[in-house]
């Protein structure tokens, strides 16, 4: 979709909205306001001292907290929710410019903005935005550095497209100089931002959908190493071939994180891991020297390499290694990351967001951890769009080779319209003909008596997905 301020009387926006923020007061209206970035973002200017107001297409418990805090949400969009009063209008990608708000703010000529744009110019309201990149991984160390960056005293905003228990929300506001937020590699999203430095966990293929081919990938990575500040710094993956390619652009300080293993040589390195059902140790080096012990409360080596992000990241701008060691214990995990959510008839229920290929063998690693060889796990997949779906399933059946008992819901459509050549039923088919326990079940109520009928004490039963496909295990308990 392109950019409202691309076209039209819009243009000439598009030089002061990215660059200035209204005057304090102004009424700010958001098109889509419940979703993770947005209602975030809301809370943030309302907490700033605007009049924040907004709408989506249905209620939710972002909607809900929206307005506990005093903030109007208008459920169902139309024209009539606009007036001339608002100052500036914010929507997201996922909503299409026949949108009736989105016409009424035309109509008006009321100044509109794309998410990803708004939160380049708040990036540009603080002296040290921290971007946290990547295809996956991005929520959860964005939030790492978060609760580092809290125990050393420097007050960061903090803006994160999940829930962080440590924050109470998605959002952190502060008056101060330090933003850490995570960067939106759709649409280019991220080179939106103004960074003084930047986490670069991983480039692969994701988003075919925008960016078509790898090479595009790789070059709006490379643009967006090259968009550090030359006074800044980038952490990089030196696991990561593709990240460390796009890392050779930065005019600032390079700064390598990888697990001791991998034998890369990286600056920070992650050593002596002890991986546990409940919890994770491991040494944290510095140019191979022992720096400190660190403890996660959360399962999984994709979060160990997290944490060693996030950790140099936060030296680079003057964490102590004793803020490190404290802000790493304290963090607990963010929502849909491994969320634990009860358990039925000894059975373990797990939630997880993980909806990229990577991800997704990462969470049932970190699943067969938390289990043990005498459990089985039970995956719940709903594919997040059908561009994934048809692009990834090959490497989807690869990644779910972990798991004992796979469900395929139907597919999650997003912001995309069903192309009639790939469904849940064919890639279920797919990944049995593959050798895979799988199965295609229609409709929440329907998996949740099939997974109620199969489960057995001992069992770990996790949803994945980027879409609704968490609603499903409410139904089983």
């Amino acid at each position: 979709m392109n950019n409202v301020l691309d076209s039209g009387s819009y243009k000439k926006e598009t030089a002061i909205l990215q660059e200035t923020l209204p005057p304090k007061g102004s009424n700010v209206y958001f098109i889509g306001i419940g979703g993770s970035s947005m209602s975030g973002l809301a809370m943030m200017l309302s907490s700033f001292g605007y009049n924040v107001s907004g709408s989506d297409r249905s209620a939710s418990s972002a909607t809900a907290e929206l307005e506990s805090r005093g903030i109007k949400v208008f459920i169902g969009q139309k024209a009539d929710n606009i007036t001339d009063g608002i100052s500036l209008a914010i929507y997201t990608v996922a909503v299409g410019l026949d949108n009736p708000e989105i016409q009424e703010v035309m109509r008006r000529n009321i100044p509109l903005v794309e998410r990803g744009k708004f939160l380049g110019m708040l990036s540009r309201a603080y002296r040290y935005c921290v971007s946290v990149a990547g295809t996956h991984g991005k929520t959860t160390t964005t939030a790492m550095l978060g609760a580092i960056t809290i125990e050393s005293g420097i007050d960061p905003a903090i803006h994160l497209g999940g829930t962080f228990p440590l924050i109470g929300g998605s959002v952190r506001p502060s008056q101060g100089n330090y933003l850490i937020t995570e960067a939106c590699e759709y649409h280019k999203h991220m080179l939106e931002l103004s960074s003084f430095g930047a986490v670069l966990l991983n480039v692969e293929s994701e988003h075919l959908d925008y960016y078509k081919t790898d090479a595009n990938i790789d070059a709006a990575f490379s643009e967006f190493a090259a968009s550090v500040s030359p006074d800044g710094f980038l952490a990089v993956c030196a696991e990561n071939q593709r990240a460390m390619q796009a890392a050779s652009s930065c005019r600032g300080k390079v700064v390598t994180y990888a697990l001791a293993k991998s034998r890369t040589g990286a600056e920070f390195e992650a050593d002596n891991i002890v991986l546990g059902q409940d919890h994770t140790v491991f040494t944290l080096l510095h140019y191979e020297e022992p720096l400190c012990e660190i403890s996660l409360s959360v399962p999984g080596i994709h979060n160990v390499l997290n944490a060693v992000a996030a950790s140099s990241a936060a030296w680079y701008l003057g964490a102590g290694i004793d803020a490190i060691v404290s802000g790493l214990g304290k963090f607990t995990g963010t929502g849909r990351r491994f969320e634990r959510k009860g358990s039925v008839r000894g059975a373990l229920l797990v939630d997880d967001y993980a909806h990229h290929p990577t991800e997704v063998r990462a969470t049932l690693s970190a699943a067969r951890d938390t289990v043990g060889k005498g459990g089985r796990i039970i995956a719940i997949f709903q594919v997040h769009t059908y561009t994934r779906a048809r692009d990834f399933e090959d490497w989807f059946a690869k990644s779910l080779i972990e798991a004992d008992v796979i469900v395929v819901s139907d597919i999650y459509a997003a912001r995309e319209k069903d192309p009639g050549d790939v469904s849940g039923a064919s890639l279920a088919a797919s990944f049995k003909a593959k050798g895979l326990n799988a199965s295609y079940i229609s409709g929440f109520e329907n998996i949740a008596e099939y997974v109620s009928g199969i489960l057995r004490p001992g069992d770990l039963i996790i949803t994945l997905g980027a879409g609704d496909i968490n609603k499903v295990l409410p139904l089983i308990k």
